[in-house]
Protein backbone atom coordinates (compact mmCIF):
# COMPACT_ATOMS: atom_id res chain seq x y z
CA UNK A 1 0.00 0.00 0.00
CA UNK A 2 1.44 3.20 -0.78
CA UNK A 3 1.12 6.31 1.82
CA UNK A 4 -1.55 8.28 -0.38
CA UNK A 5 -3.68 5.04 -0.11
CA UNK A 6 -2.68 4.61 3.93
CA UNK A 7 -3.33 8.00 4.39
CA UNK A 8 -6.72 7.61 2.51
CA UNK A 9 -7.58 5.07 4.98
CA UNK A 10 -6.93 6.90 7.68
CA UNK A 11 -8.62 9.55 6.76
CA UNK A 12 -12.26 7.50 5.78
CA UNK A 13 -11.82 5.95 9.33
CA UNK A 14 -11.83 9.40 10.81
CA UNK A 15 -14.47 10.61 9.15
CA UNK A 16 -16.83 7.89 10.27
CA UNK A 17 -15.93 9.72 14.00
CA UNK A 18 -18.18 9.30 15.86
CA UNK A 19 -20.74 7.63 13.73
CA UNK A 20 -18.83 4.57 13.52
CA UNK A 21 -18.65 4.23 17.78
CA UNK A 22 -20.79 1.73 19.51
CA UNK A 23 -21.87 4.46 21.93
CA UNK A 24 -22.94 6.89 19.53
CA UNK A 25 -24.98 4.79 17.50
CA UNK A 26 -26.36 3.46 20.93
CA UNK A 27 -27.48 6.77 22.04
CA UNK A 28 -28.53 7.91 18.84
CA UNK A 29 -31.01 5.32 18.66
CA UNK A 30 -32.22 5.81 22.61
CA UNK A 31 -32.96 9.51 20.98
CA UNK A 32 -35.34 7.91 18.47
CA UNK A 33 -37.08 6.15 20.88
CA UNK A 34 -37.28 8.42 23.57
CA UNK A 35 -39.18 11.18 20.57
CA UNK A 36 -40.91 8.07 19.16
CA UNK A 37 -42.06 6.87 22.47
CA UNK A 38 -43.13 10.62 23.37
CA UNK A 39 -44.86 10.92 19.68
CA UNK A 40 -46.91 7.56 20.20
CA UNK A 41 -47.35 6.35 23.69
CA UNK A 42 -47.04 9.32 26.10
CA UNK A 43 -45.79 12.18 27.38
CA UNK A 44 -46.46 11.28 30.92
CA UNK A 45 -45.57 8.32 31.66
CA UNK A 46 -41.81 7.25 30.09
CA UNK A 47 -40.91 3.80 28.68
CA UNK A 48 -39.20 3.12 32.21
CA UNK A 49 -42.22 3.35 33.97
CA UNK A 50 -44.06 1.38 31.80
CA UNK A 51 -41.62 -1.37 32.25
CA UNK A 52 -42.13 -0.36 36.16
CA UNK A 53 -46.28 -1.01 35.55
CA UNK A 54 -45.85 -4.08 33.04
CA UNK A 55 -43.48 -6.06 35.48
CA UNK A 56 -46.27 -4.77 38.24
CA UNK A 57 -49.19 -6.37 36.30
CA UNK A 58 -46.84 -9.80 35.66
CA UNK A 59 -46.15 -10.13 39.31
CA UNK A 60 -49.22 -8.78 41.03
CA UNK A 61 -46.46 -6.65 43.44
CA UNK A 62 -43.41 -6.58 43.77
CA UNK A 63 -40.50 -5.70 46.29
CA UNK A 64 -38.18 -1.78 45.51
CA UNK A 65 -35.61 -4.72 44.81
CA UNK A 66 -36.83 -6.61 43.00
CA UNK A 67 -38.18 -3.70 40.53
CA UNK A 68 -34.57 -2.78 40.33
CA UNK A 69 -33.83 -6.59 39.45
CA UNK A 70 -36.41 -6.76 36.89
CA UNK A 71 -35.91 -3.35 34.71
CA UNK A 72 -32.18 -3.37 35.71
CA UNK A 73 -32.40 0.33 37.54
CA UNK A 74 -30.48 1.10 40.62
CA UNK A 75 -32.49 1.59 44.21
CA UNK A 76 -32.13 5.45 44.23
CA UNK A 77 -33.51 5.34 40.42
CA UNK A 78 -36.45 3.24 41.50
CA UNK A 79 -37.14 4.70 44.41
CA UNK A 80 -37.58 8.21 42.61
CA UNK A 81 -39.76 6.48 39.90
CA UNK A 82 -42.11 5.12 42.36
CA UNK A 83 -42.06 8.06 43.90
CA UNK A 84 -43.03 10.01 41.32
CA UNK A 85 -46.01 7.49 40.46
CA UNK A 86 -47.48 7.00 43.82
CA UNK A 87 -47.71 10.68 43.24
CA UNK A 88 -49.75 10.61 40.09
CA UNK A 89 -51.79 7.32 41.55
CA UNK A 90 -50.47 4.53 39.82
CA UNK A 91 -48.96 2.47 42.36
CA UNK A 92 -49.14 2.46 46.16
CA UNK A 93 -46.24 1.27 48.18
CA UNK A 94 -46.42 0.00 51.62
CA UNK A 95 -44.45 -1.95 54.47
CA UNK A 96 -44.55 -5.57 53.80
CA UNK A 97 -45.69 -7.22 57.43
CA UNK A 98 -43.09 -9.82 56.99
CA UNK A 99 -40.35 -7.17 57.24
CA UNK A 100 -40.12 -3.97 57.97
CA UNK A 101 -37.40 -2.84 55.79
CA UNK A 102 -39.55 -3.81 52.64
CA UNK A 103 -41.53 -1.68 50.53
CA UNK A 104 -44.01 -3.68 48.81
CA UNK A 105 -45.41 -1.70 45.27
CA UNK A 106 -48.91 -2.80 43.64
CA UNK A 107 -50.49 -1.22 40.48
CA UNK A 108 -53.84 0.75 41.79
CA UNK A 109 -56.34 0.45 39.52
CA UNK A 110 -55.48 4.06 37.49
CA UNK A 111 -51.99 1.76 37.16
CA UNK A 112 -53.09 -0.66 35.54
CA UNK A 113 -55.59 1.30 33.12
CA UNK A 114 -52.80 3.14 32.22
CA UNK A 115 -51.11 -0.29 31.56
CA UNK A 116 -53.59 -1.37 29.24
CA UNK A 117 -53.71 2.33 27.31
CA UNK A 118 -50.00 1.73 26.46
CA UNK A 119 -49.28 -1.30 25.87
CA UNK A 120 -50.93 -1.21 21.81
CA UNK A 121 -48.86 2.18 21.77
CA UNK A 122 -45.95 0.47 22.96
CA UNK A 123 -46.36 -1.92 20.13
CA UNK A 124 -46.81 0.92 17.85
CA UNK A 125 -43.59 2.50 19.04
CA UNK A 126 -42.16 -0.76 18.65
CA UNK A 127 -43.33 -1.30 14.63
CA UNK A 128 -42.24 2.32 14.20
CA UNK A 129 -38.54 1.93 15.48
CA UNK A 130 -38.31 -1.30 13.44
CA UNK A 131 -39.36 0.13 10.33
CA UNK A 132 -37.30 -0.48 7.06
CA UNK A 133 -35.27 -3.37 8.82
CA UNK A 134 -35.56 -6.78 7.59
CA UNK A 135 -36.39 -9.13 9.86
CA UNK A 136 -32.91 -10.36 10.01
CA UNK A 137 -31.14 -7.83 10.95
CA UNK A 138 -33.81 -7.09 13.04
CA UNK A 139 -33.28 -10.11 15.00
CA UNK A 140 -29.72 -9.82 14.92
CA UNK A 141 -29.95 -6.73 16.90
CA UNK A 142 -31.93 -7.69 19.05
CA UNK A 143 -29.57 -10.67 19.56
CA UNK A 144 -26.76 -8.21 19.27
CA UNK A 145 -28.31 -5.74 22.31
CA UNK A 146 -29.53 -9.04 24.31
CA UNK A 147 -25.47 -10.63 24.02
CA UNK A 148 -24.14 -6.84 25.03
CA UNK A 149 -25.93 -6.00 28.04
CA UNK A 150 -25.72 -9.99 29.29
CA UNK A 151 -21.70 -9.50 29.06
CA UNK A 152 -21.64 -6.48 31.15
CA UNK A 153 -20.99 -5.91 34.60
Amino acid sequence: MDAAAGEAGIDEAFAAEPQRHLGYLIRRAQQRHVATWARVASTETTSVQYAILAVLDRLGEASQRELCDEVDLDRSTVADLLARMERRGLLTRRRSSGDARRNVVTLTGEGLAERRRLGPLVEQVQRELAAGMPPGELAALESGLRALLASGA
